[in-house]
């Protein structure tokens, strides 16, 4: 049994705990902390949030007999049609691809770029991306082992010469999948406009737009960019969001303290009149973005700012959401009456990594397990040395089986700091 084999796995951790937590939905996972939780053995890592989260308490999981939490946690592992080299140690089923088709960008943005240099780091050292045709051999094979729902990411991925092209791919994967496939992609918006037709007949309708400012004048500061394209930006969103839209649309807002997070009312505001989910992320570290504790926003913050502008507006307090799926990273609210919906990812004082279901790969074609990891496998150089389907499917199950409990194996986000070139810049990665 599947279960028999997690147990064997897990010689440390407690079996009966980790059976709990494989078999509960992430939204009800309790916040624990065990000394040693930051130890680089894999499997010996509380399936947790840090000590020091802060988290919305849940009801506590109904535990039954040890027979029926395996009955349980075979049952949860046979039910969906997913290979084996896409379920990892923890029991986590990874349906979810994020692609990254350059790790190039038309904005700088300070918390996802470095400042130095006017050109963002390659992470491969000869710096060859997936081509189109190997991006479509690398899509057809993870959608044959299991994924269901695929994000393109950057840098900015319409800034790539070919982009029309892979656009047009994923569409026809789509057509010829018996099942339902999820296609999205994460946006500055820039160029986004002139796309929408395409993205529209793809199917590919998910579309997450990172803006950070609803002021012009503060568009150069944070993204070191003309502030005429805010205006371009503005524009491609009420474009996605009019009436008969067919696009679903998520704008991405990272709070900077001292920056932008006295804003954070007018990008509430916006779900009033708009059906769009207005998502504020914490500010996350990686190589050269000059993080720190202080210029983060955290959850218990942007919660309590949220319900006092409600109520500076005369309106009730917003109410809690429950999560669209069981693997959704933000924690969401309403307000009576309005449009749209608030969102928060709290990546640092809130970790969801007990219900991640995501792969990441980078534009040279390295797979990632974790947006914090520090280790790749290279598929890119596999299709090019002639490898098999079969064999390529080895390398990612290699990847998958090594995947930390949580934050790539790091205690919390001061030890995620200190990992300096071993973590990708946020651009290389697509986040």
């Amino acid at each position: 049994m599947f279960a028999q084999k997690l147990k064997d796995r897990l010689p440390r951790l407690g079996v009966q705990r980790h059976l709990e937590l494989a078999c509960m939905p992430p939204h009800l996972r309790h916040a624990a902390s065990v000394p040693g939780c930051g130890s680089r053995a894999r499997g010996t890592m509380p399936l947790v949030t840090t000590a020091h989260s802060s988290v919305i308490e849940q009801p506590p999981f109904p535990l039954g007999s040890q027979e029926l939490l395996d009955q349980r946690l075979s049952a949860q592992h046979k039910s969906v049609d997913i290979d084996p080299s896409l379920v990892d140690t923890f029991g986590r089923k990874h349906r979810y691809l994020r692609l990254s088709l350059t790790d190039k960008c038309n904005l700088r943005c300070s918390y996802c770029s470095p400042e130095e240099g006017e050109e963002p780091l390659v992470p491969a050292a000869n710096g060859e991306a997936l081509t189109a045709d190997e991006i479509s051999r690398l899509l057809r094979l993870f959608v044959t082992l299991g994924v269901r729902k695929v994000r393109l990411t950057g840098g900015e991925p319409t800034i790539r010469g070919d982009f029309g092209r892979i656009v047009k791919d994923l569409g026809e994967l789509r057509r010829i999948t018996d099942e339902p496939l999820s296609f999205g992609i994460t946006t500055n918006g820039v160029r986004i406009a002139r796309f929408l037709p395409q993205l529209r007949d793809a199917g590919l309708t998910n579309i997450n737009l990172s803006l950070d400012t609803l002021v012009a004048a503060k568009f150069p500061l944070l993204v070191r960019r003309d502030m005429k394209w805010h205006t371009r930006v503005m524009d491609a969103l009420h474009e996605m969001v009019a009436d008969d839209s067919p696009f679903n649309v998520k704008l991405n807002c990272v709070l900077l303290r001292g920056v932008n997070e006295e804003e954070l009312g007018a990008f509430i505001d916006l779900t009033e009149k708009l059906p769009i989910e207005v998502r504020f992320l914490e500010f996350m570290p990686f190589d050269g973005n000059a993080w720190s504790a202080n210029r983060m926003v955290p959850q218990a913050e942007i919660m309590e700012a949220m319900q006092l502008h409600l109520a500076s507006r005369g309106l009730g307090p917003a109410r809690r959401l429950p999560p669209d799926s069981p693997n959704d990273v933000a924690r969401l609210w309403a307000v009576d009456g309005w449009r749209g919906r608030v969102g928060v990812i709290a990546s640092m004082t809130d970790a969801f990594c007990g219900g991640c279901n995501r792969l990441r790969i980078t534009a040279n074609g390295e797979m990632r397990n974790c947006l914090f990891g520090e280790e790749g496998w290279s598929l890119r150089d596999s299709f090019r040395q002639g490898e098999s389907d079969q064999a390529v499917a080895e390398v990612i199950a290699g990847g998958v089986q090594a995947k930390f409990v949580k934050l790539g194996g790091k205690r919390d986000m001061h030890e995620l700091r200190e990992r300096g070139a071993l973590a990708l810049p946020m651009m290389s990665l697509g986040g």
